[in-house]
């Protein structure tokens, strides 16, 4: 009995383990930004409005669910739901950065209940992808877990509802790429497009793993028809919100030539978990992160280090043009090869220390 009940303990135990760090790290993102409530470019209600700014409108997967759910409802569901979530105050009474309008209680809501949910999906694909390429169930849980927990210090001058979306698209799509799952990833492709545009500029990274199964033609194929649908997918949304206040993009190359060459911008502090930790391009914090390209960039399998490499270039070329200064968020390309690199990093450090 104590056998049978062994396997679905341990799994149960794993469940348990991932949402609570799912949560910590949700709410250290949430604490800080909630949804941008009360910004009328970016806030919640400018989305729930088709009213706020480009190009953060075209991100618009996530406003629609919750308002085709809402409007799935009846009124007499929807008046008793409105009813009791104003009476309980629930979120509010957790989060002093929520200020939820009454007109959009129910969305809010639900927005909040698919964010933690995608949360916790995407630290559990993350683990099972990073198990895979490690071929280590314990450095690959390790990796998974450590970037549930940092990923709030990504989110620098802004959090959004869709930045916890990308990256259980990320990591899903980067699985389907993994195990040559054409069809799953081109299906999967207009979904994580409509969340956010950046998505297409991460396919061209996936043609080393899909390479890995098929021919170079057939791989070139598949990734140029995914870019094909992810591009029609954001035509749709420029041709939606183009009568929206704001551009395609802007341009911040001077920007980031200003600031390089400042020194205090390697020394910012933003409040995580309630501490005044490094923010942005904090020196120490570049420092470890070169320290585990250094020490683990040579486990990387070959399709890995492509993968790496493709990502780096487009999205170094997208940050240094088009990316406000420290908003480590738009590094989102190459949170599977961080993750990936770091959970090689804690494999060495584990076995360093097990032989001392």
């Amino acid at each position: 009995m104590e056998q049978k009940l062994d396997g679905p303990v341990k799994k149960f135990m794993m469940f348990f383990l991932i949402l609570m760090v799912s949560a910590a790290g949700f709410c250290g993102f949430f604490a800080k930004w909630a949804f941008r409530d009360g910004s009328s470019a970016w806030g919640f209600d400018a989305y729930m409005e088709g009213s706020g700014q480009r190009p953060g409108m075209y991100r618009h997967l996530l406003p629609k669910t919750v308002r085709l759910a809402t409007d799935a409802m009846s009124e007499q569901v929807k008046e008793k739901l409105r009813t009791k979530l104003i009476k309980d105050h629930s979120i509010e009474k957790r989060f002093a950065q929520a200020h939820i309008t009454q007109k959009y209680i129910i969305e809010y809501n639900l927005m909040y209940v698919i964010c933690i949910v995608l949360y916790i999906a995407s630290v559990w694909i993350l683990r099972s992808l990073l198990i895979e390429i490690l071929q280590d169930p314990v450095s690959g849980t390790l990796g998974a877990l450590f970037f549930g927990l940092v990923f709030p210090f990504f989110e620098v001058l802004g959090g959004y509802f869709y930045d916890i979306g990308e990256i259980f698209f990320l990591f899903l799509g980067t699985r389907f790429a993994l195990h040559g799952n054409w069809m799953g990833l081109l299906l999967l492709t207009p979904f994580a497009e409509a969340n956010k545009e950046a998505f297409f500029f991460y396919l061209p990274a996936l043609y080393p793993l899909l390479r890995n199964h098929y021919g170079e033609k057939k791989a070139a194929g598949i990734t140029l028809f995914a870019m094909f649908l992810a591009g029609l997918v954001y035509l749709y949304a420029r041709h939606l919100y183009a009568g929206n206040p704001g551009g395609m993009v802007e341009h911040h190359a001077f920007d980031h030539l200003k600031l390089m060459f400042n020194p205090l911008n390697y020394f910012k502090t933003s409040s995580i978990y309630g501490l005044p930790l490094g923010s942005g391009m904090f020196l120490p914090h570049m420092i470890c992160v070169a320290w585990i390209v250094k020490k683990a960039w040579h486990h990387l399998p070959e399709m890995w280090k492509a993968h790496a490499k493709i990502a780096l270039v487009i999205n170094g070329i997208l940050y240094f043009f088009f990316v406000v200064p420290d908003e480590i968020r738009d590094l989102s390309l190459l949170y599977v090869s961080f993750a990936t690199l770091t959970a090689y990093y804690i494999g060495d450090l584990i076995r360093k220390n097990l032989t001392m």
